[in-house]
């Protein structure tokens, strides 16, 4: 019945979902776009609640002092983490670590939050849109983490899905939700290990599984927090501005606003790069250089960004071969590799993955969703993971 639909969430550190399983079938909590993909956005108005999604995403460019993205790296975690330190270096916002408490918060023109409280401003907004998706209250969610999050981190989870009118029936690594989404607890796959590898916005998640049963047991699980697909972008637009400060003198880094559009168009040009070899970064009026303005123009290939990516690339499959070997297994024992999270995307990344893995690999059609519809199958039925 629909009293009884249970989110599966996926808070992500640059989109979030939310889907449910509804009399058989999986659904999606849409924004009014239509699209499942929520931006990770919180933006802070004069006035009035705070705005969530692709209208707060729209403001990081033109207001990014109070435009919070990337919140997912400091929930339950402290503002000198690393993942804190990170995401203060890139953030125009202001990143504080008040007492007497554990965990990080924001402070923009209406106040200071605690990074919980950002968080579940964009859970509630999944739960707003899902209740109208649906057309019932709902109260009860999944929620996945990344593996290498602890038990603080796990509680504060909890705490933003209580804020956001959510009770946190479970908290499930990232990759397991993934595979099973993928249908891995299925006989299709046989019994042979499957090494997860989990590429997203902000985290990379590995995970070792086996399927025993109807359920998949955790083996091994690695991870790195400070390692996702923001941080290619982050490389990207640093090189952009190596060769503006090269030809004019200029540190766009100075400039919050131009330094935020920079890196938008950065992850727009990663993107494109993932279908087309060559793709034209273009930012009209960028800055001004003895009275002229200077546009940004430039046309970047894949072999262009490839050192300029390769040792953020080299750390995945670095986390990748321990966390195999923390599983006590080699190469030739997996049965397969099942890449999900939206950093799979980059060609690089692939090439990568197949070159340290050469066995069959399961790429997701959808792979920035696979983890909200492994959390709402999870929410349907717990028993298909064993962790």
């Amino acid at each position: 019945m629909a009293a009884d639909i249970i989110l599966g969430i996926d808070l992500g550190t640059t989109f979030s979902t939310a889907a449910a399983l509804v009399e058989g079938k999986l659904h999606f909590a849409v924004d009014g776009r239509g699209e499942a993909c929520i931006p990770s956005v919180v933006h802070f108005p004069r006035s009035g609640p705070p705005v969530v999604g692709a209208d707060a995403d729209r403001l990081r460019t033109t207001d990014p002092q109070n435009t919070v993205f990337g919140i997912k790296r400091l929930v339950g975690r402290r503002a000198d983490s690393a993942a804190g330190r990170l995401l203060d270096a890139v953030a125009a916002f202001k990143i504080r670590q008040p007492a007497p408490t554990g965990e990080a918060a924001v402070t923009v023109r209406s106040g200071e939050y605690a990074a919980s409280e950002v968080a579940s401003h964009i859970l509630r907004y999944l739960r707003e849109r899902a209740e109208l998706r649906f057309g019932h209250r709902i109260g009860k969610a999944v929620l996945t983490v990344p593996v290498t999050a602890d038990s603080e981190v796990r509680a504060a989870m909890v705490r933003c899905g209580k804020a956001a009118g959510l009770e946190v029936i479970r908290t499930v690594a990232e990759p397991c939700a993934g595979a099973v989404a993928r249908g891995f607890t299925g006989d299709a796959w046989g019994t042979a290990p499957l090494l997860v590898y989990d590429f997203g916005g902000g985290t990379l998640d590995v995970t070792v599984v086996r399927r025993e049963g109807a359920a998949l047991r955790v083996l091994a699980s690695g991870g790195d927090d400070c390692l996702g697909g923001d941080d290619f972008d982050v490389a990207f637009a640093r090189f952009v501005a190596s060769g503006v400060f090269r030809v004019h003198g200029v540190d766009v880094t100075k400039d919050a606003v131009l330094w935020e559009r920079i890196q938008r168009q950065c992850e727009l040009v990663k993107r494109a790069l993932s279908a087309r070899k060559e793709v034209r970064y273009q930012l009209p009026e960028a800055f001004s250089v003895g009275g002229r303005t200077q546009h940004l123009d430039y046309t970047f290939g894949r072999d262009h960004l490839a050192p300029v990516w390769e040792e953020l690339v080299q750390r995945s499959i670095d986390v990748s071969r321990s966390t195999l070997d923390a599983a006590r297994l080699g190469v030739p024992d997996l049965g397969a590799v099942l890449l999900i999270g939206g950093t799979t995307q980059v060609s690089q990344v692939r090439a990568a993955v197949a070159g340290a893995f050469p066995r069959p690999q399961a790429v997701e059609d959808d792979p920035q969703t696979a983890v909200a519809r492994g959390a709402a199958l999870l929410g349907a039925n717990a028993k298909l993971l064993s962790e």
